[in-house]
């Protein structure tokens, strides 16, 4: 998936939930058991499970960028792979961040059912943010294939 259609994705859920939140609050709002239970500690407890495994697989996926590098003597062969790399790690805090302050904020700032929707929302899109991640970083995954250096040695024809 193309960081374009990523971002298309965003936008458009941000605006669905903007106008559930107007239209039609108590979709998203605390009326939603489901929804007033997930926006906490459950919340920062998927998020972090998402974090720290996804930050342990961008960490491999820097290593073994090294060793196909080293292998091949060639420096700096992956700059845009490790940017995209760095860029979706950096996400995932910040996201993680973003969470852990709207968790903290809502009791305070979500007194009424649009304010509950709109936090309700915001939440999902985090956790929708951080899908859209994962799934670029697996396609990096994927994307590296098996590296064969010829050695030189005699083949069989």
């Amino acid at each position: 998936m193309s960081t374009s259609i990523a971002y298309c994705i965003l936008i458009c859920f941000a605006a669905i939930i903007v106008v559930l939140s107007i239209g039609a609050p108590n979709v998203l709002a605390d009326s939603n058991s489901f929804l007033s239970s997930f926006v906490g500690a459950e919340l920062l407890n998927i998020l972090g499970v998402i974090v720290a495994i996804t930050l342990a697989s961008a960490a491999q996926m820097h290593l073994a960028l090294n060793g196909i590098e080293e292998r091949f003597n060639r420096r700096n062969s992956f700059v845009a792979t490790r940017a995209g790399i760095r860029a979706g790690s950096y996400t995932l805090i910040i996201l993680f961040a973003a969470a852990f302050l709207l968790v903290v904020a809502k009791p305070h700032v979500a007194t009424t059912a649009w304010s509950q929707s709109l936090v309700n929302g915001a939440a999902i899109f985090i956790v929708l943010w951080n899908v859209l991640v994962l799934v670029a970083l697996t396609q990096g995954v994927f994307a590296l294939g098996p590296t064969l250096k010829d050695e030189g040695g005699p083949h069989e024809g």
